[in-house]
């Protein structure tokens, strides 16, 4: 008997399938290159805003928001004036690529006492108000979001 020779269907789906593996994963060694990664993070913050004006509220305590470049860190008002790390928040460090720029009200520092500059620059009061303020997320230098709020609104994340 005379067989033809060829590629049985299993072979050729075990091909595909390969190739196909193949693709997906060039796909993820490309990675994020920062986009998602600071959608991501812009929503991190909105919710950690929105949840200390609850936190705020609920325990008639004011607490603060330090931004730095390369982070951010919650902050409690103590019954002596000073701010000191809120417990149960802990300070957030950014990616390599990301950083923050912060445009807040000037009389936001001002309520307690803050040696050495430490005072934060995000007001969340016991009456559910925030300092008004605008923050930038940028990628490699470039502003890519805004999360903003007047003060008395949910903040917003913008694309720019």
């Amino acid at each position: 008997m005379n067989r033809a020779r060829g590629f049985t269907l299993l072979e050729i789906l075990v091909v595909i399938l390969l190739i196909g593996l193949v693709a997906g994963l060039a796909g993820l060694a490309q990675g994020d290159h920062g986009g998602q990664q600071a959608r991501r993070e812009a929503e991190r913050l909105r919710v950690l805003i929105a949840l200390l004006r609850e936190d705020a509220l609920l325990a008639q305590r004011q607490f603060g928001l330090r931004v730095d470049a390369d982070g951010y860190a919650v902050q409690r008002l103590e019954p002596n004036g000073r701010w000191a790390p809120a417990p149960g928040y802990r300070p957030q460090h950014l990616a390599e690529p990301l950083r923050l720029r912060m445009e807040a009200a000037e009389d936001a520092a001002q309520l307690g006492n803050a040696p050495g500059g430490s005072a934060p620059q995000l007001l969340v009061l016991s009456s559910d108000e925030i300092s008004p303020f605008t923050l930038y997320l940028e990628l490699r230098g470039k502003p890519l979001l805004t999360l903003a709020s007047d003060g008395l609104e949910e903040v917003r994340i913008e694309t720019l």
